[in-house]
């Protein structure tokens, strides 16, 4: 019995945790976390540092990491048309040159 407990919590993975191994869908990943959790955070760190753009991006640079990363291994186990998954590499790469480059450059 405790074999298959065991076995059962291992199976058992969170929302977040499928993310970042990348189990959740290219669409998925790409869009819901990328766009939609994304401005929900930001529009949350706006309103905490009283709208000063360069501790936004400080802060927010973690979960465009977060990102980044579960993003890329869902594009990596992506089944579907192979442009869809190069499409969102390079918009991950992106994303982060432009985060760095506003949290280095305060722009």
């Amino acid at each position: 019995m405790k074999k298959k407990s065991k076995k059962i919590k291992k199976n058992k993975k969170n929302y977040f945790e499928k993310f970042w191994n990348g189990d959740l869908s290219l669409p998925i990943s790409y869009w819901l976390f990328g766009f939609v959790y994304s401005f929900l955070i930001a529009i949350f760190l706006i309103i905490i540092t009283r709208f000063s753009e360069n501790l936004v991006g400080i802060l927010i640079l973690p979960w465009t990491i977060f990102w980044a990363v579960g993003c890329w291994r869902a594009a990596d186990k992506y089944k579907g048309l192979m442009l869809w998954s190069v499409l969102s590499k390079i918009s991950i790469v992106l994303s982060i040159i432009q985060g760095l480059a506003s949290v280095v450059a305060g722009v």
